[in-house]
């Protein structure tokens, strides 16, 4: 296996495709010596394991921890490929599934972790599996599946070469609609042309407290302080803030005039500039519960999310 990830689309219909895809990729896994993990939901990694001829031989991971957020999966798969290579293994074999509930409300990002994966490991001797439930995965998720997995596999025949996949930059470089959430219908809490990163922390302390919980206020205080930053930094004036306070949710978005980060990785890898800087962005990623980034011609927009929009 090449430094270079493998990337399989399994795109199953039952537990019979399921088994018929999984089980050989995990058991050749195992007889090769490689680190074999696998990341489903309980019943269907139950499922997996009863099929598998040395499940003790097998690493489960929780999908509620691994899969909270994009940018946090790819550092944690990226700290646990590294401590499972360093600790002797020739290679790493995974299969995974995203939690179905992201794939409804937090797909647009997730559309972009899944061009990124191939850049973030490539550094690793990985092959990846990724399981999507035809019967419960909205149509838009599976046409983005089909463009950024280089190998689609089959019962019976092995992982193929997938004609219909796209490159990641060229993928990434494709604007992604963002939909309004139904606070953003109605009129902010409040609106601020060219604050100051200290402006813009008061006005989130002040006016999303009775929102959210104590730690996801800091948190989310600190992803506008790093993002109105970049703003004032990197993009062109005005820098407008806006903020819709909810019951159980913060929303806030962050609009100028620039064209955005030239990184298509923008938020979900961190890329240190020589003085330090570059992080503002992944810290957002890591910290708030959804990042949505929308650029146009003539501007670009940060939208930061903490907390249950879709919350009655």
């Amino acid at each position: 296996m090449s430094g270079t990830p493998d990337h399989v689309a399994l795109c199953y219909a039952d537990d019979t495709e399921l088994l018929g895809c999984g089980v050989p990729f995990l058991t050749d896994g195992l007889d090769r010596g490689d680190a074999v993990l696998l990341a489903l939901d309980p019943p269907r990694a139950e499922l997996v394991l009863a099929a598998v001829n040395r499940p003790d031989k097998v690493t489960v991971v929780s999908t509620d921890l691994q899969y909270v957020r994009p940018a946090v999966a790819i550092k944690s798969y990226s700290e646990m490929f590294a401590q499972l290579i360093d600790g002797g293994a020739s290679a790493v074999r995974l299969l995974g599934e995203i939690p179905e509930l992201a794939l409804s409300t937090a797909w647009d990002v997730w559309a972009r972790y899944e061009a990124a994966v191939t850049y973030a490991y490539d550094r690793f001797p990985l092959l990846s599996m990724c399981a999507y439930d035809t019967r419960t995965t909205p149509a838009w998720v599976l046409e983005d599946v089909a463009k950024t997995h280089s190998l689609v596999a089959h019962p019976g025949q092995g992982n193929l070469d997938n004609p219909g996949y796209v490159q990641p930059l060229s993928f990434l470089a494709t604007t992604r609609p963002v939909v309004p959430y139904p606070i953003q219908a109605g009129p902010p809490a409040i609106e601020l042309v060219d604050p100051t990163p200290a402006e813009a922390r008061t006005a989130v302390t002040t006016l999303a407290a009775a929102s959210l919980r104590p730690d996801d206020l800091d948190d989310l205080v600190v992803s506008v302080s790093e993002v109105v930053s970049n703003a004032i930094k990197y993009g062109k004036p005005p820098v407008t803030l806006t903020l819709w306070p909810g019951p159980h949710h913060a929303v806030v978005t962050i609009h100028d005039n620039g064209p955005g980060p030239t990184d298509p990785f923008a938020g979900l890898i961190p890329t240190p500039t020589p003085t330090g800087g570059g992080y503002g962005l992944w810290i957002a990623h890591q910290l708030c519960h959804h990042v949505a980034l929308t650029r146009t011609p003539t501007s670009y927009t940060t939208r930061l999310t903490m907390g249950d929009p879709h919350h009655p």
